[in-house]
């Protein structure tokens, strides 16, 4: 019996004393240096940073902007903006419409989002947790999201259907934790069903009732039609399926985008990520060195490319083919980091456990840092590039640090063995690198503050429980860390995938071993947690039960609960949940 189960109900009397409690003594050890940092992280977070990116148009795209609060923009021209308080998560381009873009949003960073359709700057709502709007045969579509009860047709839930014009017309076989996504072109559809982060179902056909699986595997991406033919994009062996050829890659390929002569592929290689162009017949025509595209999409003959990097917060390009020329380039927009604020970054190659050659970015200011913060991830094929993260480098900046930014298995940046490789029964290997870059810095006298988000946090959480004598601080946030109950809050089926069902006897032993929540121990290093109400993908419940029952064993253990949501918030929001974990950081390292 857990005895702090009760705190995964948030509407308990016992959970809502617990936070008030964490809170006050939070903000009583850490209020004065947060207040300090406060409308400096505020103002960070109000520079423009974009998320998204749409071709409709050869001349300008279609952006997606936060700078404060999210905007809709073409050109110079500001189509939405989005109310107080609610952040745009996604933009899609709708499929069979006149230049529409359909948006989802939430308030506070929630899951739980309202989609919009935009059109000649007028925004009409279409309904709550959708996704993927598009128009087929005339009606409008889309991907309905059930996350906190069953279907109308029954099923477990979380699931999904497609619905068309208010009928659900395909998705009933659908079983908790799988998810879709709808391509159209023209009459032709195109349904790839996802089972976790490797695997997926590519069905077409002229309806629904119509559709046939044409083929099964690591089936990623549908990226349009040539010749009548569907060119799709699957994992297995990096491969890019054309009409009359097959692109076979040596590297992991992120994204594809079509246009009308070429194939532009975006790929990873050394830790970055260059785009290689091909014409239709499979043949590469031209390359670009870029440091970590973010976001692709074409319209004819042009390509639009997003690009972010350490000291860049974002860039935009635009890419012209001309067949009979060749290729020819413009940047449409650029903003970089302040010179001041522009960091030192270094490849850090380490060998690990079973001869693993392991890769970090160093990203420094000063030669003498106060500490070296280790940031890691490693889990659902999301490879960690160059990027402006105001979470890595205000540390830096403002505070001293510097910060060791890992790839670690588990994530996407070597392939899909090396996902593998940190996944299911493999899930230590994650641990195991990390834990070997954490040797790695602490071999050079230096103080260590281990920190995670998410999947990360369940890295960080195991972490101090394998070599707390090596961790002087830690940071964990928003994180997954009962790994016995996961799959019973919130939408933690859709995991089951990554890390295995805890229902099954080969997967619960091996989960037991490793569970952060479930291996505590006293003697652990000082420790940030963090998480938010408004977070509704990884249970708050998670963060509360740890901090309660490693405080329950002597262990200092701070927790700060906020109003964000798991990955994004308003500005205000996060700057104060950022401020308070700076402040943990900096008082941490003057304690030791």
């Amino acid at each position: 019996m857990d005895e702090y189960e009760y705190l995964e109900d948030l509407s308990d009397e016992r959970s809502k004393k617990f936070i008030d409690e964490m809170n006050s003594l939070t903000r009583e050890k850490l209020e004065r240096k947060a207040k300090e940092l406060y409308p400096i992280i505020l103002q960070k977070l109000k520079e423009p940073q974009i998320v998204g990116l749409v071709a409709y148009d050869t001349t300008n795209p279609t952006i997606l902007t936060l700078d404060g609060q999210s905007k809709v923009r073409i050109g110079d021209k500001t189509v939405f903006v989005a109310p107080q308080g609610y952040v745009i998560y996604q933009m899609w381009k709708i499929y069979n419409s006149e230049e529409q873009i359909g948006i989802s949003m939430g308030r506070k960073g929630s899951d739980k989002t309202t989609t919009l359709i935009i059109s000649q700057g007028e925004a009409k709502k279409i309904g709550e947790n959708i996704q993927n709007p598009f128009y087929y045969l005339g009606q409008l579509c889309y991907v309905k999201v059930y996350r906190d009860s069953a279907p109308p047709d029954g099923g477990d839930y979380p699931t999904q259907r497609v619905i068309c014009n208010d009928t659900m017309v395909w998705g009933k076989d659908l079983k908790p934790g799988e998810f879709i996504q709808v391509n159209v072109f023209e009459d032709l559809l195109a349904i790839v069903k996802h089972r976790g982060w490797s695997y997926g179902e590519l069905f077409i056909g002229e309806s629904f009732e119509g559709l046939r699986k044409i083929d099964e595997g690591e089936v990623i991406d549908v990226l349009g039609v040539v010749k009548g033919e569907l060119v799709y994009q699957k994992k297995k062996n990096e491969t890019i399926i054309l009409p009359d050829s097959m692109i076979r890659s040596d590297l992991p390929i992120i994204k594809a985008s079509l246009g009308i002569d070429f194939l532009s592929v975006e790929v990873i290689r050394d830790y970055r990520t260059p785009v290689i162009f091909y014409d239709l017949k499979g043949r590469k025509i031209h390359e670009k060195t870029l440091e970590n595209v973010i976001l692709m999409d074409s319209k004819d003959n042009v390509l639009y490319i997003a690009e972010t990097s350490f000291n860049t917060r974002y860039k935009i390009i635009r890419e012209v083919y001309d067949p009979s020329i060749g290729f020819s380039t413009n940047i449409i927009e650029e903003i970089k980091e302040d010179k001041e604020d522009q960091v030192k970054v270094k490849d850090v190659y380490i060998k690990g456990e079973d001869n693993v050659t392991l890769h970090a970015f160093l990203l420094t200011k000063s030669d003498r840092p106060k500490a070296v913060v280790v940031y890691g991830y490693g889990g659902f094929r999301i490879p960690i590039l160059p990027g402006h993260n105001i979470i890595h480098r205000l540390p830096l900046s403002r505070l001293g640090f510097s910060i060791l930014v890992t790839n670690l298995r588990g994530g996407n940046e070597n392939g899909e063995e090396w996902h593998r490789q940190g996944m299911l029964l493999n899930k230590k290997n994650v641990f195991k690198d990390f834990e070997e870059f954490v040797r790695f810095v602490k071999g050079f006298g230096g103080k260590v503050i281990t920190m995670g988000s998410s999947n990360g946090g369940l890295l960080v959480g195991a972490t101090i429980n394998d070599i707390p004598n090596l961790v002087d601080c830690a940071v964990i946030g928003h994180p997954v860390l009962d790994m016995l109950r996961y799959h019973k809050l919130y939408v933690g089926k859709y995991w089951i995938s990554e890390y295995g069902d805890p229902d099954k006897p080969e997967f619960r032993d091996y989960l037991a071993s490793y569970s952060p929540y479930h291996n505590i121990k006293p003697g652990l290093p000082n420790t940030f947690v963090y998480t938010g109400i408004s977070d509704d993908r990884v249970h708050p419940g998670h963060a509360l039960k740890y901090v309660a029952k490693s405080r329950s064993m002597g262990n200092n253990v701070l927790l700060f609960v906020n109003d964000t949501g798991h990955a994004v918030a308003d500005p205000e929001s996060l700057a104060l949940e950022y401020s308070y974990l700076l402040a943990f950081m900096e008082e941490c390292v003057k304690e030791r």
